[in-house]
């Protein structure tokens, strides 16, 4: 039996506008997935609303997350920002988290919320532009996972403590480096593998997977999923084949940017195996340049 794919995208009502452009590049451009979800805060709901359609579903966080991880103005922040806490949560020994802890593990609850068997994660200050087709993630069955061998050294001080925190997490030995790195846009997961992971922190630590995941802050779920399929599965045995390749085409930093007014199209700046584009919403980029270059391909 052939597969199934889905693509899923964490957002919040900052990001709306882009994840709006993500998801006109996605009917544009992408094929072979069933069903595109949308992980956002129940309060988020109606922002995205318009975005729903036959292949398309928004999933809200009381749908993912437990009911006492809820959202709250934080008041250091007067109401700016929100954190992600309760009495409840802090009983637990988690302390509180921030907007993006709380997508990491939406990623992770997804598995329990969908059927498709393979997940795309997909950004919302993406977008993509060039034709792709999920189902060519499958190699003879075995799905691409992101990894980047011995990228992560020794003097990575933020990193660090994501692979410490992952290896402890799957009662593995600690970790050493140079570690693999699996951190990147457009990774994909084996749903079953995710349900797996789920049960085994779970049974390791003797608490639920929110939990076991959120007592520390540091921690990176996409180094958490890469240990388990290759420490604890094994990759060829999860069914996982490892690329190099970056699918996405990344802005990091607001330098990155400069000159992007002179583009004529995305495909200047493109390797061949890329169909994707990324700005980091923090760098300040205008949204109006990133749609009309985007415009400018679709039209192409």
């Amino acid at each position: 039996m052939s597969e199934t794919f889905a693509l899923a995208t964490p957002s919040y009502r900052g990001d709306v506008e882009r994840c709006r452009l993500l998801c006109a590049s996605v009917d544009r451009f992408v094929s072979g997935h069933a069903i595109h979800y949308l992980l956002v805060e129940d309060r988020d709901v109606p922002l995205f609303r318009d975005l729903e359609g036959p292949c398309r579903r928004i999933l809200p966080e009381s749908q993912l997350l437990p009911g006492w991880l809820r959202s709250r103005p934080d008041p250091l922040s007067f109401g700016k920002r929100r954190l992600w806490t309760g009495v409840q949560a802090l009983a637990r020994g988690i302390p509180p988290l921030r907007g993006w802890h709380a997508q990491q593990l939406r990623k992770f609850a997804v598995a329990r919320a969908s059927s498709e068997d393979v997940i795309l994660f997909a950004d919302s200050d993406m977008l993509f532009v060039r034709p792709f087709d999920l189902t060519s993630l499958s190699d003879d069955g075995a799905i691409r996972l992101y990894r980047k061998p011995d990228a992560i050294t020794a003097d990575m001080a933020r990193h660090i403590p994501w692979c410490t925190h992952a290896a402890t997490l799957l009662g593995l030995d600690a970790p050493s480096f140079p570690s693999p790195d699996y951190i990147n846009n457009l990774v994909s997961w084996r749903r079953d593998h995710v349900l797996a992971l789920l049960d085994h922190v779970e049974s390791i630590s003797g608490r639920d997977w929110v939990s076991a995941i959120a007592r520390e802050r540091q921690f990176s779920e996409y180094v958490i999923y890469g240990y388990f399929v290759e420490r604890v599965l094994g990759l060829e045995a999860a069914g996982h084949w490892p690329d190099t390749r970056e699918l996405c085409k990344v802005y990091w930093f607001s330098e990155d940017v400069a000159g992007m007014d002179r583009l004529a199209s995305f495909e200047e700046v493109l390797e061949p195996w890329q169909v994707a584009v990324g700005v980091q919403s923090f760098i300040g980029e205008p949204l109006e340049r990133i749609r009309a270059l985007f415009e400018r391909q679709a039209s192409a």
